[in-house]
Parts: C-alpha cells; sequence; structure tokens
C-alpha cells in the first residue's frame, strides 16, 4: 500500500489516468484510491468541518468547496475546475448512509433529523438525489457512487430501485453491485453498494457486466496487516476499556466472533481480517469490533484495517480520528474500482 508521500511523488511525475470530482468526500477515503489509481481529484465537497481539516492536511491542493451539498450547483462545480458540461472523466459520491444501514432503526429514522458526526443532518436518505442533481448539470463520462450493502434489503430497495431508475434516466448504463472489501485487498468485512454508470454516448458492448472489479483469489489477516506497528503509552491509554461494561461482556467473546446478545460487540481474529469498522468505533466503550487483546484498536490500526497510509494526517481527537475512518471508503476498495474502468478504457472510451 502506497504512502501519501510515495502518491504524491509519483503524481508529479505521472499524466493522470482520470481526472475526478468527489461529493460527500469525507476525509478523503474514496480520494486516496482513486489517487492510488493513478487519477487527479480536481475538487471536493464536504460539510463536517473536521473531515475539512482532514481532508486539506494530507490534500492541500485540492480545491475544497465546503457547506451544504444543496446549496452546491454544477456551474460552481465546473467553474471551479474549468470544464464544460460533459468534459470531467469521473464524479464521485458517497452520501450519508445511516438512515440505510442495517444496524439501528433504518425506516423509523426516515425524514427525521439526525446526528451525523459533529453536526446534524435531516432527510440524510435523500441526498443520493442531490448527487443526481449535480450528476445531470455536470454530465461527466462515468459516475461512481457508493452506499450500505443496507440499500438493497428490506423496505429500503424502494429507494434502491428509484436511484437506479433516475441514474439510468440521466443517460447513463448503470450497473449496482455488493462488493465485500475484504476480497479487494482490505482486510475488513466491509460489504457496500457501489454504483457505477458510463454516460450512453460512451457506451460500448465489451462493457457489459464489467464495470465492477472481480474478486481477489485471497484475504489479508490482521497479523500481516499490523506488521511493523507499535503499541505506544498514548495507545494503551486510548483503547483501554476495562472501566466499561462491554468489558467483560468482550472477554467472554471467542476470537472472531461476537456476543449473543450484543450482536454488535466483535472480536477480531489475528488470523483472519477485522469484522466492519464504523463510526462508533471511535466511542470508547461502545459494543464495536474489538482487538483480540480485549480493548479497542489503536489510530494506527485501524488505518492498516481501512487501508489507509500510515502517514495519512487525521486531525481531532482519537474519537474523531476513528470516527473519520470509520466513515471513509477504503481506500483500497475504490483504487480496485478506478483500476478496473481504467483496464476497461472507460474513460478513453470517446477516442
Amino acid at each position: 500500500m502506497p504512502s501519501v508521500a510515495e502518491i504524491k511523488a509519483a503524481a508529479a511525475i505521472n499524466k493522470p489516468k482520470f481526472e475526478a470530482v468527489s461529493l460527500f468526500a469525507g476525509g478523503g477515503g474514496s480520494s486516496t484510491g482513486y489517487r492510488m489509481a493513478g487519477g487527479k481529484v480536481l475538487a471536493i465537497n464536504e460539510f463536517i468541518p473536521e473531515a475539512i481539516n482532514t481532508y486539506r492536511a494530507n490534500w492541500p491542493d485540492t480545491t475544497i468547496l465546503p457547506g451544504d451539498v444543496r446549496k452546491l450547483t454544477p456551474e460552481q462545480i465546473l467553474t471551479e475546475i474549468g470544464k464544460a458540461v460533459g468534459e470531467l472523466d469521473l464524479l464521485d459520491g458517497s452520501p450519508p448512509c445511516s438512515a440505510f444501514s442495517t444496524a439501528g432503526a433504518r425506516e423509523k429514522g426516515w425524514g427525521k433529523t439526525k446526528k451525523y458526526s459533529d453536526s446534524e443532518q435531516k432527510n440524510v436518505e435523500d441526498l443520493f438525489f442531490e448527487y443526481i442533481r449535480i450528476l445531470r448539470g455536470t454530465m461527466p463520462k462515468v459516475f461512481v457512487a457508493e452506499n450500505v450493502s443496507g440499500l438493497a434489503k428490506g423496505t429500503a430497495k424502494g429507494y434502491l430501485n428509484e436511484i437506479l431508475r433516475e441514474l439510468r434516466i440521466s443517460g447513463y448504463q448503470v450497473s449496482c453491485k455488493i462488493l465485500d472489501a475484504k476480497w479487494l485487498g482490505v482486510p475488513q468485512s466491509r460489504a457496500r453498494a457501489i454504483f457505477v454508470g458510463v454516460r450512453e454516448d460512451l457506451w460500448r458492448p465489451e462493457f457489459h457486466d464489467k464495470l465492477h472489479p472481480a474478486p481477489k483469489s485471497s484475504i489479508v489477516n490482521l497479523t500481516d496487516a499490523f506488521k511493523g506497528l507499535t503499541f505506544s503509552e498514548i495507545d494503551k491509554v486510548e483503547t483501554d476499556i476495562k472501566k466499561y461494561s462491554v468489558y467483560k461482556l468482550l472477554q467472554d467473546v471467542p476470537m472472531g466472533g461476537a456476543h449473543p446478545k450484543r450482536f454488535s460487540l466483535k472480536k477480531a481474529h489475528p488470523q483472519s481480517y477485522s469484522q466492519c469498522i464504523t463510526a462508533t468505533n471511535g466511542s470508547i466503550g461502545a459494543a464495536n469490533a474489538c482487538h483480540w487483546d480485549n480493548r479497542a484498536f489503536t489510530v494506527s490500526e485501524v488505518k492498516r484495517i481501512m487501508s489507509v497510509p500510515d502517514d495519512y494526517v487525521l486531525t481531532g481527537t482519537y474519537q474523531q480520528q476513528v470516527e473519520r475512518l470509520g466513515r471513509m471508503v477504503a481506500p483500497l476498495m475504490m483504487k480496485a474500482v478506478a483500476d478496473n474502468l481504467c483496464n476497461l478504457g472507460v474513460f478513453n472510451a470517446d477516442t
């Protein structure tokens, strides 16, 4: 996995394979994956201040369009990046997805104001349609959108079908698949719905059923993923959960298993991948995926689990750093998606 320094060095000497704009960019997970694949991120949109700070700390040369995406116009984006409608290679987006998560109240919370990171958002389940609004105003060659796998389950399937319909009538051939990051080089079970679309005028028959990357033949276990990491005194303090009630419960959970009643309380196995890391992993004492030593994961360990470079700068407290990581798209997952699109030649389909 390349470091941020190596990614920047490669970008300085190589022509970008594609250019992207990212909406709901968070701390830069998908952006990092695109850069790993040889892409250039021209601009991003994000509204959480600490996420913006994190993004800027790592990618200071990228244009940041802060604020609520509902107030962002396609014209603003195109003006900032100096392109006309149809000239952008890729529009990326990861609309907040807590409303569709398989954990929590799901549809009971639809349409209500919810706490999201350091702020609040209302009707977060409708933000995907803001992404579609900007898609129609910019008309990139390709789009990639990410959401939780829960979007394809239960009542949420109605939203999924509506999203697919709106994407297709926007002028794109669209494919949506559930991909698990553990089969794409990430040492974590992290299932996500990945939407990929190619503009109608660029579509070729050979693209059919090939817009998503094929799974790798093996997984990366945590022992290998954690090689070279140290456990500092600060780490010891930050990850200590002995004073919380979950500590006693965690002691009885076998490695690689979950508590029979607190299903979200899980213990990792050193010879396997991690269970899914979420934003709540930053909340010490909550029922989350934990280390086999009956403690929380360190920030450095969560970086490795998420496939985020070791030298990636994270701002804020331990809770904010781990939350930021838990909300990210795993970079190696998005690198696999971008590599596949590059190999298919979708960015050069008009030549």
